[in-house]
Formats: structure tokens, sequence, C-alpha cells
């Protein structure tokens, strides 16, 4: 009973609270970006039969920020998600034959 009076309490508490609720409306949004990135790339891969290098690049790194989202939403990590760090860097592609 007494941590809960402390949390209900603390400031910190609260304000990890705050930037979930943001987080969580990021993480939505980044969710619907990936989606339309799948469908443009599905798309152009059809036509020219290869993936658009620049979609991959930004889709891998978009990535891996709902990553550190969730990772930050799910307590894995007390790091702050872009904007409060770098934008992550997109990682090499594990398949190199598309």
């Amino acid at each position: 009973m007494q941590a809960l009076k402390k949390n209900l309490m603390s400031e910190p508490f609260w304000l990890r609270l705050l930037f979930m609720a943001l987080f969580l409306v990021l993480v939505k949004i980044a969710t619907s970006v990936m989606a339309l990135l799948i469908l443009t790339q599905f798309i152009h891969q059809l036509f020219t039969g290869r993936c658009q290098s620049d979609l991959m690049n930004f889709s891998n790194s978009l990535g891996s920020f709902i990553l550190q989202s969730y990772q930050f939403l799910t307590h894995q990590t007390e790091t702050k998600p872009y904007p409060f760090t770098d934008w992550p860097k997109p990682q090499q592609p594990t398949n190199e034959d598309t």
C-alpha cells in the first residue's frame, strides 16, 4: 500500500505515463506508415523486379524506431526513442538477393 501511495505522488511516474501515451500515438502512426511502405515496396518490386533501396533503408530505420518505442512502452528500457534520441540508422538487410 505504501508503494501505491508513493507512485501516485511521484512526478516521474506520471511523466512516464505522459511519454507512454505520446509514444503509443507515434507507434500507431509509424505502423500505418510502415503498412504504406510495405505496399509501395511490393508494387515497386512487382513492376521492376527489385526493391527500391531508399524505401528499404527508411522502412528498416522505421522498424527500429517502432521496436525502440515498444521497448520503452514495455519498460524494457528507460531510454526514450526519437525525438529524444537520434533517428535509428538503417541496418544491412539480411536478404541481399532482392
